[in-house]
């Protein structure tokens, strides 16, 4: 980015920005070492960027902005040769600027596909994505309930049903398995790389953590073999001494 009267521009991150930014560099070595060279597709399930209706913790509120740091922030995985597709998925109209407008700007500067709910075909084993998901559920006894049932009302109604189910959108990972007769599906909501905002802990009331991180899936001879997530979790308390 350029100013022409400040010249070159180069933002500082906060330190919950850096330890995000750690972590998906962490992550992206993860899931290339995984892959020992085998081809690695990868989907962003969206949203791209923040928006600018919710901006507060930002450093950058600018739409053009974060826009030209989304982008930039795709630079560690072109570096490997082994990479073979990008897909991204739009999400919410609030964050992307509306109609999936972010999502399929970054996906052309990125030269990647934009879909905003898509039935992919891996080796023949399907996955179906999207950014709009289930909740987590609101109490740790009750954690994957909403999930089990999205997942069976999709495997009883989708024609034909995905073996993978991948979303997003709620900022916190859940992984469900369903079976129905002899067909077999999981559902795997992923984790956002970000830290809650005074919104969030609002919606959430108050979490006690937040985690980060992404999932690889393992296709091999036209079967689901591996699913490999690579999470991180932080206590956002602030510890006092009275």
């Amino acid at each position: 980015m350029h100013d022409d009267d400040r010249g070159d521009y180069h933002p500082t991150l906060t330190i919950g920005q850096r330890w995000l930014w750690d972590c998906y560099e962490q992550d992206i070595l993860s899931v290339m070492e995984l892959a020992d060279g085998d081809p690695v597709d990868v989907i962003h399930l969206g949203d791209v960027i923040q928006g600018l209706r919710f901006i507060d913790g930002l450093n950058i509120s600018r739409f053009a902005d974060q826009t030209a740091i989304t982008t930039a922030n795709g630079a560690p995985w072109w570096c490997w040769e082994n990479l073979n597709s990008v897909t991204v998925v739009s999400g919410t109209a609030v964050h992307e600027g509306g109609e999936g407008s972010a999502a399929e700007l970054v996906a052309t500067l990125w030269r990647a596909a934009s879909i905003q709910h898509g039935l992919l075909s891996v080796d023949g084993v399907l996955i179906d994505v999207a950014h709009h998901g289930p909740a987590a559920g609101i109490r740790e006894w009750t954690r994957g309930n909403v999930a089990r049932l999205y997942l069976l009302d999709r495997m009883m109604t989708d024609d034909p049903p995905a073996r993978v189910y991948l979303r997003a959108h709620r900022h916190e990972p859940v992984w469900v398995t369903q079976h129905r007769g002899d067909v077999t599906a999981d559902l795997l909501v992923t984790p956002a790389y970000q830290l809650p905002s005074a919104y969030v802990r609002q919606v959430a009331q108050s979490p006690s953590a937040a985690v980060c991180g992404m999932i690889a899936l393992v296709i091999q001879d036209g079967e689901l073999a591996g699913v490999h997530r690579f999470t991180h979790r932080v206590d956002l308390r602030k510890r006092v001494t009275l």
